[in-house]
């Protein structure tokens, strides 16, 4: 999930163009799994071990940030701050960073690709650019964009014609 809630159904769940916030869940009310392990980032981690309670802990603190901080920098500035909170939260952040090494730039380049178009690889390009979000490259001019490489006049027509 990318940003705020925007919006909300009947029942009070959150949405925006990126798709749904579901409802925190506290794990120790989850059914029990059935199978014993857990898909993450990184592969597979064991139901109810003290890896999977401490990516649990760590994704709640995630969300929180990326729901309340005030824009981009302040969310990317808390993001560092709780990669090196505590020792659980430097061993979650090392194995996100050896799955993705552009992470946590990489969760928020995605939004990006709403842009009709531009796929991973484009947004973040547009990202390392410096167009962080969608306003920004919509906003951009023809130069910048074009400035980019891959970014030619075929999709900065696509780019300017909004999202898909």
């Amino acid at each position: 999930m990318v940003g705020r809630a925007e919006s909300h159904l009947p029942d009070g769940t959150g949405f925006n163009p990126y798709g749904i916030w579901l409802p925190e869940i506290d794990p120790d009310i989850l059914p029990p799994s059935t199978s014993e392990t857990r898909a993450t980032a990184w592969g597979q981690v064991r139901s109810g071990s003290e890896e999977e309670r401490n990516l649990i802990s760590f994704l709640r603190s995630f969300r929180y940030i990326v729901e309340t901080a005030e824009g981009l920098d302040q969310m990317l500035y808390e993001l560092r701050e709780l990669s090196t909170s505590t020792p659980d939260n430097r061993k979650v952040w090392k194995k996100l960073k050896k799955a993705d090494p552009l992470f946590p730039d990489s969760f928020f380049s995605s939004a990006l690709e709403s842009l009709s178009g531009v796929g991973v690889s484009m947004a973040q390009k547009l990202y390392q650019a410096g167009f962080r979000t969608v306003e920004e490259a919509q906003a951009a001019s023809d130069g910048e964009l074009l400035a980019i490489p891959g970014l030619g006049r075929g999709l900065l027509a696509k780019v300017r014609g909004g999202l898909p």
